[in-house]
Order: C-alpha cells, then sequence, then structure tokens
C-alpha cells in the first residue's frame, strides 16, 4: 500500500478531540422527579449492566476514530500498489485497429473487442493522476485521446475505436507514441494487437515482456488466436489486351498464411456483369503464393468481381475484389522517321495496334520537329531531335546517336543474334512475349542510365531497355525490327510495341477512368459527393457521403464514384496483412502485466468511503436506535 497524498495524514491528529470528550465526560447528576411512568420508554442501554454500558461506550469511541481513519485515508489518496503503473507520469496505450483485428475467436469475441475489455480492466490498477493517452493505428496513427486524468473521456473514446479494413504499419505507430510519450516522462508505452513488436529475447520467458524497446519502457499483448487459417487475394493487376478491342488480362495472386495448421484447395471464380466467367482450383501450402491469369471479355462500367471459397478461412475481408472495368483511353502517338519511306514491319505493328480503337498515330519526318499537336507519346524511329523532349514519353527505335538521356552509337556493320537473353521476364514491356523465339539483328550499342533496366540481351550487349530517367519513361530499342528474322514477322513484335506504347503513357487519372486503390491509400477528388457501393455477398449497399476536402482516404471496401466523374475501387491487397501470425509459446506478451486479477487494486477511495459509510450505520445501530427526542 502507498499514500500518494501523505501531506494530509496530519488530519489525524483530530483524533484527539474524540478521545478527549470521551475521556472527560460530564458526571450524571441525581435530580428528583414527580413520577417515573415516563423514564419507562428510555433507551434500553440505560436498563443493561455498568459493564456492558462501558463495553458499548469504548466500542462507540473505537468506530468513530475508525470513521475518522478512513475519511482521512480517502484524502491521502490510498492505493494497492501491484505493479509499476504508479512509476510513470504518462500511459501511452498503442491499439491495432488494421482489417486483421475483425478476426473473431471460437466465442465470437473480435480481437478489438477482447483488447478493449482487458484495457478496461487494466485501466482500473492505474493511478488517477497518471496521464493515459490513446493512438489507434492501421497504416497511418491517430491520436484518439490525448494526454489526460479523466477516465471516464478515455473510456469513452475507447470505446469508439473501431477496426478498419486497412493494412497496418507499426513503425510509424511507434514512432508517435515515442513523441506522445516523451511531452511527459517518464512514461510507459503498451502496444495491444494481433502481433509482437519485439521479439522473444533468449532466457527473457515471454517475447517482448518489460523490455525497452529503442528507448520506450515497452508493455506488449499479443492478442492473436493459437490456431489461424487464412487464404485471401494479395495482389491483382488488370490492363487491357494491346491487340483486342474490349479484352482484359486480369493477373490475380492468392496466398495462405504460413502459420495456417494445414494446406488448403481454393476456388477462385471470376464474374462479369454478374455473370459466372470461369473459375480455378488452386492447392496451396502454408505460406505459399501463387499467381493465376484470366482472360476477360466485357465493356466500360461492367462490373468484374473475383472471389475465393474454401473450407476453413478465419478472415474474410480479402477474399472479394470487385472493381468496374476500366474504359481504356486512346492513346495520341507520334512517328518521326529520317525520311518518307517507312519500315513496313514498324508500320504493320502500329496498325494492329490502330485496329484496337485505343491507339490514334500521327507520322512525321524531323522537319515536322518540334510537334505543334500534344501527344501521349513520341516513337523516335532511326533519328533523334537535337533538344531531347523530356516531358513526352518516348520509344527509341535503332537510335543513330546520343541525345538526351539516350547515350547510344551506331554500328558500323550490323550484327545479327540467334536468340536473346531475358533481363526480366516480369516487366510490363514483355507482358505475353516469347522471348525465347526472338532472333534480331544489333544496330546500335546504348548505355543504362537512371533505373533504365536491361530487359534484352544480346552476346554481352542490351537490345532493349526500360525505365525512367529523371521521371520520363523510356523505352530503348537498339536493333532495326527491318533487317532481324524472327521478330517482325511474329505476333511478338507488334504485342512488345503495344505493350511499350501503353506502359510509357499508363493513363491513370482523369474523368472516366477507374482508380484501383488499395485501403489507406489517399486519392484527389472533385465534386460535392461521393457514392459508396460496398458488396456483401450478392447484395450492395448504396451511401452517399459528401465531400469537405479534395482528398479522401479509402477507407473502406467497395466501388465509389464522384458526382464529378471520378471512379474506382478500393479493396484490401496486403500479402503482410493476409498472412496472419498464429500465437505460439513465448509470444503471449506481458500477460501477466495485462491479465484481469480478482482482488483489490489501485486507488482504495471507493473502498474507503464503502468502509466509512457501513461503519457509521453500525454505529448508529448499535447506539442510537433507542434514542429519545
Amino acid at each position: 500500500m502507498q499514500f500518494l497524498n501523505p501531506g494530509s495524514l496530519w488530519l489525524l491528529l483530530l483524533g484527539i478531540i474524540p478521545l478527549m470528550l470521551y475521556l472527560f465526560r460530564r458526571r450524571s447528576k441525581k435530580v428528583k422527579v414527580s413520577t417515573l411512568v415516563f423514564f419507562k420508554t428510555l433507551a434500553q442501554e440505560h436498563q443493561e449492566s455498568a459493564w456492558l454500558r462501558r463495553l458499548k461506550k469504548w466500542l462507540s469511541f473505537v468506530l468513530t476514530v475508525l470513521m475518522l481513519v478512513f475519511a482521512v485515508f480517502v484524502l491521502s489518496r490510498l492505493i494497492v500498489k501491484q505493479d509499476d503503473a504508479d512509476q510513470y507520469r504518462t500511459v501511452v496505450i498503442l491499439l491495432d485497429r488494421s482489417a486483421s483485428m475483425e478476426v473473431k475467436d471460437g466465442l465470437g469475441e473480435t480481437r478489438m473487442a477482447a483488447a478493449k475489455r482487458l484495457l478496461r480492466e487494466r485501466l482500473k490498477k492505474v493511478p488517477e493522476e497518471v496521464g493515459v493517452a490513446l493512438i489507434a493505428y492501421d497504416v497511418r496513427p491517430e491520436v484518439i485521446q490525448p494526454r489526460t486524468l479523466k477516465r471516464r473521456e478515455l473510456l469513452s473514446r475507447l470505446e469508439g475505436v473501431e477496426t478498419r479494413p486497412i493494412a497496418e504499419r507499426s513503425d510509424v505507430a511507434l514512432e508517435s507514441a515515442r513523441m506522445l510519450a516523451g511531452l511527459e516522462p517518464p512514461s510507459a508505452v503498451w502496444h495491444l494487437s494481433d502481433h509482437l513488436l519485439t521479439p522473444a529475447a533468449p532466457g527473457e520467458g515471454e517475447g517482448g515482456t518489460n523490455t525497452n524497446f529503442e528507448g520506450l519502457n515497452l508493455r506488449e499483448l499479443n492478442l492473436g488466436l493459437p490456431e489461424i487459417s487464412n487464404s485471401g487475394i494479395t495482389a491483382l493487376q488488370l490492363r487491357p489486351v494491346p491487340l483486342e478491342y474490349s479484352r482484359y488480362d486480369a493477373y490475380v495472386q492468392v496466398a495462405l498464411n504460413a502459420d495456417a495448421p494445414a494446406p488448403v484447395k481454393l476456388r477462385l471464380n471470376v464474374s462479369v456483369g454478374g455473370i459466372p466467367s470461369q473459375f480455378r482450383e488452386v492447392d496451396l501450402a502454408p505460406g505459399e503464393r501463387t499467381g493465376l491469369t484470366f482472360r476477360i471479355t466485357g465493356s466500360r462500367d461492367q462490373l468484374l468481381r473475383i472471389w475465393l471459397e474454401t473450407e476453413r478461412d478465419d478472415f474474410a475481408l480479402d477474399d472479394q475484389v470487385s472493381l468496374p472495368l476500366p474504359d481504356v483511353k486512346p492513346i495520341l502517338a507520334a512517328w518521326i522517321r529520317p525520311d518518307e519511306s517507312e519500315d513496313p514491319y514498324t508500320r504493320f505493328a502500329l496498325s494492329s495496334i490502330q485496329e484496337t480503337g485505343t491507339f490514334e498515330l500521327l507520322k512525321g519526318n524531323p522537319g515536322s520537329w518540334p510537334l505543334s499537336e500534344k501527344v501521349d507519346a513520341v516513337i523516335f524511329d532511326g533519328w533523334l531531335p537535337p533538344v531531347w523532349p523530356s516531358d513526352i514519353p518516348a520509344i527509341v527505335i535503332n537510335p543513330p546517336g546520343a541525345s538526351g538521356p539516350v547515350l547510344a552509337k551506331k554500328l558500323s556493320a550490323p550484327i545479327p543474334y540467334d536468340a536473346v537473353r531475358v533481363g526480366n521476364a516480369d516487366h510490363p514491356v514483355l507482358f505475353r512475349i516469347s522471348s525465347g523465339r526472338v532472333a534480331l539483328t544489333q544496330t546500335a550499342v546504348f548505355e543504362t542510365q537512371g533505373s533504365l533496366e536491361p530487359l534484352w540481351i544480346a552476346g554481352k550487349e542490351t537490345v532493349l531497355a526500360a525505365g525512367e530517367v529523371n521521371g520520363q519513361r523510356l523505352v530503348i530499342m537498339g536493333f532495326s525490327p527491318g533487317l532481324s528474322d524472327r521478330l517482325p514477322l511474329t505476333a511478338s513484335f507488334p504485342i512488345l510495341m503495344g505493350n511499350a506504347l501503353f506502359w510509357c503513357v499508363d493513363h491513370k487519372d482523369g474523368p472516366g477512368s477507374a482508380q484501383f486503390l488499395s485501403t489507406g491509400e489517399l486519392a484527389p477528388v472533385t465534386g460535392e459527393a461521393i457514392t459508396w457501393t460496398e458488396l456483401n455477398g450478392r447484395e450492395s449497399i448504396r451511401k452517399r457521403i459528401p465531400l469537405t476536402t479534395d482528398v479522401i482516404e479509402m477507407d473502406r471496401i467497395g466501388i465509389w464514384e464522384t458526382d464529378s466523374g471520378l471512379r474506382g475501387a478500393s479493396h484490401l491487397l496486403s500479402a503482410a496483412e493476409s498472412d496472419m501470425k498464429a500465437k505460439g509459446e513465448g509470444d503471449a506478451g506481458d500477460l501477466e502485466y495485462f491479465a484481469v486479477e480478482s482482488g483489490i487494486a489501485g486507488n482504495l477511495k471507493l473502498w474507503l468511503l464503502s468502509v466509512l459509510i457501513v461503519v457509521l450505520l453500525l454505529e448508529s445501530w448499535l447506539f442510537h436506535r433507542f434514542a429519545v427526542y
């Protein structure tokens, strides 16, 4: 036990007053009266024996002194010390509210509900003069309650914290807790999540308990489940097929968490416009990821829905993705050659893309440069401008020399190659290209600088590269399509040109363009209101929200559209959030510190006041129930 305000203990000296009153009481006087009839109704204690009256007299004195002592103890703030909370001036609660905290245990209690329950009980043990702050975090932290001594206000704010379908970033949240804890030191940080920030140290028992983590006195509690199985969609990429109208390729990545107790069999379903299109079945082992590609046919605004089905899944927020098919904006490109003659193979490849309705082409020679019309991309074929345009994405074919970021030199004699090696097969420029069947003739050598990445390598030289230089997207082809063998007459070259154009331009914004974003991202918007459509199975819920700023946070899963024409979709696509961890031995955190214990703890004010009232009532009942007024 400890007195937080020991300066009030001097009031115990007031006990001298009842002591003097009981020691120096006036003796009774004998008075003659005319009748004894009325005295028969006097209190019963006057008819008791002398020793009993003397005992009750001192018992009354003891009860009076106890009432005084309890009142002084209340003013002195007597507490029962069960932990080190009274050693700090500030306690910062760091509460995880990311999507994974919505997982339920066998009793149907979510991880967030369990955290609130434990915090409510744990805060009862914290002295009232210790300030408590509350930070809730997902991808970014939010100070829900600054440091306060008002427990009711803090508990009210705690009840208002809800999980959000957003991935978490604990490193940023920890820095915010460090800043808040540093305002009123000494301080402690309580972290409640379904995972620990600090690993278990050898020989220290439970992981993360009472350790000084990067200058913080950190207490952690792992609310994860001992066994959890979660399969989810962790990535999605949708892109139009370059040479086919109204057709899209959807790449979907699915994964099973590493701590899953057993392998699972997944069924991945695809529907377009509400009509089932296709499905795939996949067997996944714990910790395994796999990618699937679907060819989809549809038109603008049709709803694409992809969802998972499996026997056991403890987390449903990452099982479904829905988005409207985007409207492909035609690309306007300029093709500049040094003479009037055209490479027939390049012209055929560009004409094939034009037939899809997603590409418009302007032709010209060096005399028409610089262009009077604004274009989305420019193709320099065998010629480079003296002054490099840094504000237009560019594709360079067979460069004759150097200009701007293109550091090239023309070969005096072209060099044929029967095959090429692939530098990065996953680059979008090489999407759906059979690089193993390519044979080409190198006509120039060039250097790769900035983020230019070699994609094709012939011999020891790079013949195809793509990347960004000073913010400008650039594709360089150090070969001539007309002089090459197994390239211009195959489907690979038109696809290569289409991929290069779509990657260089990469339309993302503008009215009519759908923005596919992960939850937690910020999106610029215009208009007066935004309408969210949240899908729950086959049901949809529409909600209209007024816009007060020109930037909104993707704080829910669904499809959105503003009254100004901007539209898009938001979904939880996070490999880290889907890879849920099971709580093993030694991963519980400081369980004893946060455990709900029975008994008396913390400030004893209510207990002392309760005892004071009981003593007062007992003293009144024992000695004053027969009083005569």
